[in-house]
C-alpha cells in the first residue's frame, strides 16, 4: 500500500515528550511516510524546527493561530517571513478565524488572517486554515485571494460549505471528526467531494478517531481515518492512500515529496 501522510499534527507538544520515539515508530508501522507538524506560534516554530531537524520525514507549517492573534505585530510579521524561507517549511498555518473561543477580538483575528494570507502569496506557499464558528467570515476573507492554494483543516461542515471551499481551490482536511457517530453531514460532504481534493490528518494529540476517543491521538491513527474513508467511498484502502498522498505532495510540493523518501527502506 502507498504511504499515508498525516498533514496536520502537533507532535512537538509536551504530550509526546515521554514517548515520542515510540509514537513515531508506531506511525511508521501504520504506513505513515510523512508528517506535517504545525507550528502555530513563535514558540512552536522553534519546537517544530527541532522536530524536523531530528526526523527527516517531518515537514512544517508555520503561522499564527487565531487564538494567538493579539501577538501579531510588524516584528512578528518580519520573523514569520524569515521563518517561511526555511527549507523544511511547506505551508503557512495554521491561520484563520476562531469565533468560538474569542481569545482575540474578531477584528484582530481578521487582520492577522489577512496579513498572513498576503505573506503566503508572497512566499508562494499554501495555507492551512483553522476555522471555528466562522465559516461565512473565512470564505469572505478568502474570496479576493481566489484561487486559494491551501487546506481547510479539520473539515466539519456540510455539503454546501464543502462546495464553497472547493470552488475557492481548497482541499478538505479529513480527520477524526469524520469518524464520529454524529458526523453524518460531514461524511456526506466528504464522500461527495472529489477524492482528488481530500487530505488526511490527525490533529494529534487532539480529536482521536472513533474507537480511540478519550485517548491521546497520534499520527498512526491517520490509518483509521483512511480506513473509514475507504469504507464510506466503497474503494480500496490502497486507493485512498495513493490518492491522498498524491494530493498532499501536489499541495505541499517537492519538500514534502522528498520527505516521503527518508524512511528506512526508501530509495534514497
Amino acid at each position: 500500500m502507498s504511504l499515508l501522510v498525516d498533514t496536520h499534527a502537533h507532535i512537538d507538544l509536551p504530550d509526546f515528550d515521554a514517548d515520542r520515539e515510540v509514537v513515531m515508530q508506531r506511525a511508521f508501522v501504520a504506513g505513515v511516510g510523512g508528517i506535517v507538524a504545525i507550528g502555530f506560534n513563535p514558540e512552536r516554530w522553534r519546537s517544530t524546527r527541532e522536530l524536523a531537524d531530528h526526523y527527516p520525514h517531518v515537514r512544517r507549517a508555520v503561522g499564527l493561530h487565531p487564538n494567538n492573534a493579539t501577538m501579531w505585530s510588524d516584528d512578528l510579521r518580519a520573523a514569520l517571513r524569515e521563518e517561511l524561507a526555511s527549507d523544511d517549511v511547506v505551508a503557512v498555518g495554521e491561520i484563520g478565524l476562531d469565533f468560538f473561543r474569542d481569545h482575540a477580538s474578531r477584528d484582530v483575528q481578521r487582520r492577522c488572517f489577512t496579513e498572513q494570507l498576503k505573506l503566503a502569496m508572497e512566499a508562494s506557499l499554501p495555507i492551512v486554515i483553522h476555522q471555528r464558528s466562522a465559516e461565512a467570515e473565512v470564505l469572505e476573507i478568502l474570496r479576493p485571494f481566489a484561487p486559494v492554494s491551501g487546506v481547510l483543516h479539520c473539515f466539519g461542515g456540510d455539503t454546501q460549505f464543502a462546495g464553497e471551499c472547493l470552488r475557492l481551490g481548497l482541499y478538505l482536511g479529513v480527520g477524526g471528526v469524520f469518524t464520529y457517530p454524529k458526523s453524518d453531514e460531514v461524511r456526506r460532504a466528504v464522500t461527495n467531494a472529489p477524492l482528488e481534493r481530500i487530505l488526511l490528518e490527525t490533529d494529534s494529540p487532539y480529536l482521536a478517531p472513533q474507537g480511540q476517543r478519550g485517548k491521546r491521538n497520534e499520527p498512526a491513527n491517520v490509518r483509521l481515518v483512511a480506513e473509514r474513508l475507504a469504507e464510506e467511498r466503497s474503494v480500496a484502502l490502497s486507493t485512498i492512500a495513493e490518492v491522498t498522498t498524491s494530493n498532499a505532495t501536489t499541495l505541499f510540493g517537492g519538500r514534502l515529496e522528498r520527505a516521503l523518501n527518508q524512511l528506512p527502506g526508501s530509495d534514497e
